[in-house]
């Protein structure tokens, strides 16, 4: 019997919307659901049936029963009902003897993964268990623009509404390859003559019909920021009323310490809390003024009687911004500048416009001021939360369900990486880093990690230092792995439970995300394949682990409908209701732009934003109370380096999540070998002809890759697809060593050391490095 039921994929986070074709009971194909307002697909979606019924899927709970340097682990299956306690008592022994904070946990990203369907109730068990120490990729993948962006706007960074918009600039990301579904608004935008803006080091297909393709450097897109504001301040094409009103553009500086002048400064009872401006119309410092000065120095007396240079906020970026200049920055971004001033100009005049970035400008050394750079050059056109531009969509309402509250704050201040990073992701949202985790496991400080609890993710492939996370794996005293297939982190398990595919498990998302009209939509997915083997949901399986330890009090009572139903109470949208409509059903509620001019009903005044000026902040009162530079500052440096002249960046590929599907025939047919893209001219100086294996070196390490030429890379720069290491069974490829340099681990070229002080980002763009041919 055929049947074809509603669903969304959750492979990725494009989460697009999907029938699902079933014949007696099996999954045989996936195609995009032209009823969802999400409707899409990709060729990962189209591969769903091989992807669960692959032979590499774990069947069963396994337990190692040989020692962790051996090549075998010696699988031996056991019952889910041994498995669960033993986990249980290991955790628990270990929690008793060390401390919950000894035991760390982890799981996939949610934007190459389906973690989605489980991420909160992980992050639940961590905090009902007292860890605080949860692993993920997010510091390397989005925590700049979701968390970062903060710093500047009081929020998040908007999402583009790309519907109404009549620009488009896409920096660091590649829809197509990333998010089918948001390629798809941006086709539409396109066919109704939106413009569009491409910031890539690629040509990608979006760059190749841009209007404006800017083919900057890795890791120089800071500087490309600063030199695209110096052009809206140098040709006044920043909204000058939007800035003077709701940014702190026109806050005195002072010319000594480079803090804000404060009324306290200037007054003998004056505020500390009270900033002030220059009113241009008496020649005076005020705390309020109906058209405070944008530009200028002026000399204030403070209540000491002392007299001090003062710059307005504006006039300090305009200074810092000014070195930049494109005739002046074009040899550090490689962009020309007549197509950087058109690329400002058309995103300036062509409004509404917005933008989007992802992983290109999250993974720097400086990747938290790059984020502040974007965010003030956005700040500055005026259209924060503008219907067509960037827009803070309202969002199914939900209960939070990830416990923090479970968590007490003692615990959560021995986070890994908090003291060094206290603006960054061990803070908000409170994850840890790969890098701080090998070092505890490996040295023991600042405590030592006996433990970890992995669900689906592979850290030795996904993270820089593999060798020295293999080495930490190796060290831990109890290791679970939750997932589909072994990885190579999975290896070093001591404890492995078979997690299904999402197309074997039900799950709620009360948010599509992309868009207004599928921000408020909710669905609760079916299952739509039989369970393979005896593999659990994640759900599940944490559900099942936290009766055991002691936590059904904090988890519904193991109910996991309850909790389901708890998480969308705000809604008023009954489980029921969902099951009954399979495609989704729309929250009532409505998005509303500008938001922060709206009148708080208990003060009378417009609510501003969440900043602690109330402004757009361009100048950080958070980063200079830290001690962190708080206009956007980049490292003065040579980009030319003798021993390795050439510059690696990273891409994903439409047929791979991360360092997933490579083992799918119909995904591995059209991309057989690890391969690096390359200049042929720069391969021709090195004797390389394409298809040839060669040697990617950094001062780190080495792999073993093929030549592919790429006449639209700039000469000095190489970019690959990290995540090889599966072998295809049924095309007969082999697997790739992700330890050796012989192999095609591409994170070994990567040191965790290398990173942003503040966001703790890893510079996976933008490495110096060098090709050499193999003999």
């Amino acid at each position: 019997m055929t049947e074809k039921l509603h669903t969304y994929c959750a492979m990725c986070t494009s989460r697009c919307g999907v029938i699902a074709t079933l014949e007696d009971g099996k999954l045989i194909g996936v195609n995009a659901d032209p009823d969802h307002p999400n409707g899409c697909i990709c060729v990962k979606g189209s591969a769903a049936p091989q992807i669960v019924y692959t032979p590499d899927r774990i069947q069963f709970p396994l337990l190692r029963t040989r020692a962790k340097g051996d090549a075998n682990p010696g699988w031996l299956r056991i019952s889910w009902e041994q498995a669960l306690n033993l986990a249980a008592l290991r955790l628990n022994d270990i929690k008793d003897h060390h401390g919950a904070e000894a035991v760390v946990f982890s799981r996939a990203t949610t934007a190459g993964t389906a973690a989605i369907d489980f991420d909160g109730w992980l992050q639940r068990l961590a905090n009902a268990f007292g860890s605080p120490n949860l692993l993920t990729s997010n510091h390397i993948c989005t925590w700049n623009r979701r968390v970062g962006s903060k710093y500047t706007y009081g929020s998040t960074m908007p999402l583009p509404d790309f519907d109404n918009t009549q620009c488009m600039l896409i920096w660091g990301i590649n829809p197509p390859a990333t998010s089918p579904a948001q390629a798809a608004r941006i086709v539409r935008a396109r066919k109704r003559g939106a413009k569009l803006i491409v910031i890539d080091p690629r040509k990608t297909t979006l760059a190749a019909k841009a209007d404006c393709w800017l083919r900057v450097r890795p890791g120089k897109d800071g500087e490309l920021a600063m030199a695209m504001i110096h052009v809206l301040l140098e040709e006044n094409l920043f909204d000058a009323g939007f800035t003077r009103a709701w940014t702190n553009a026109t806050f005195l500086v002072r010319g000594d310490n480079n803090r804000l002048l404060t009324e306290a400064d200037v007054q003998t009872h004056g505020s500390s809390n009270s900033w002030m401006v220059w009113n241009q119309r008496d020649g005076l410092p005020a705390t309020q003024t109906t058209y405070p000065a944008l530009f200028g120095r002026f000399t204030v007396k403070l209540a000491s009687g002392q007299s001090l240079e003062c710059r307005t906020a504006l006039q300090l970026l305009k200074e810092s911004a000014a070195p930049y200049a494109p005739e002046r920055s074009e040899t550090i971004t490689t962009v020309p500048a007549k197509e950087l001033r058109k690329a400002v100009r058309l995103f300036a005049r062509e409004k509404p416009s917005s933008y989007c970035t992802w992983v290109g400008l999250e993974q720097d050394n400086d990747a938290m001021q790059t984020n502040r750079a974007v965010c003030i050059f956005y700040a500055l056109t005026g259209q924060y939360d503008s219907r067509g531009s960037n827009v803070l969509f309202a969002t199914t309402p939900t209960n939070p369900i990830a416990g923090r509250e479970l968590l007490p704050q003692a615990q959560a201040n021995l986070r890994l990486g908090i003291e060094k990073h206290p603006l960054g992701p061990p803070v908000d949202p409170g994850l840890v880093q790969a890098a701080e985790v090998y070092d505890a496991i490996l040295t023991g400080k600042p405590y030592p990690i006996k433990a970890a609890v992995l669900f689906g993710t592979d850290p030795l492939l996904g993270h820089g230092d593999p060798l020295r996370g293999k080495a930490a794996f190796e060290a831990l005293d109890f290791y679970v792995h939750v997932d589909t297939t072994l990885n190579p982190t999975a290896n070093f398990a001591d404890l492995i439970l078979p997690a299904t595919t999402c197309w074997e498990r039900e799950a709620l998302l009360p948010s599509f995300e992309i868009a207004e009209d599928t921000a408020n939509w909710c669905q609760m997915r079916p299952a739509v394949a039989t369970t393979v083997g005896e593999s659990r949901s994640e759900v599940k399986i944490i559900f099942d682990l936290a009766e055991r330890l002691g936590l059904t009090a904090q988890f519904f009572d193991g109910n996991i409908e309850a909790a389901y139903s708890h998480q969308l109470a705000p809604a008023n949208i009954s489980l029921e209701e969902l099951r009954t409509n399979p495609v989704g059903v729309r929250a009532n509620v409505t998005t509303r732009h500008q938001k922060y001019a709206a009148i708080d009903a208990a003060s009378g005044k417009p609510r501003g934003f969440a900043t602690p000026t109330g402004k757009i902040e361009i100048y950080s009162t958070t980063f200079q109370a830290a001690e962190y530079a708080p206009l956007p500052t980049f490292a003065a440096g040579s980009v030319s380096n003798d021993r390795y002249p050439l510059t690696l960046t990273f891409f994903r590929d439409i047929h791979f999540c991360d360092q997933q599907h490579r083992n799918i025939p119909r995904l591995r047919r059209a991309v057989a070998e690890p391969f690096v893209e390359i200049h042929p001219s720069t391969a021709q100086t090195k004797g390389i002809a394409e298809g040839e294996w060669l040697s990617l070196e950094t001062e780190t390490g080495r792999v073993r890759l093929k030549a592919k030429f790429n006449e639209a890379l700039h000469a000095d720069v190489v970019a690959t697809v990290y995540g090889w290491w599966q072998a295809c069974q049924e095309l007969k490829l082999t697997g790739h060593n992700p330890f050796s340099p012989a192999g095609a681990n591409a994170n070994l070229l990567i040191p965790n050391t290398d990173l942003d002080p503040i966001s703790a980002s890893v510079a996976h763009r933008g490495q110096p490095c060098r090709v050499v041919k193999i003999a």
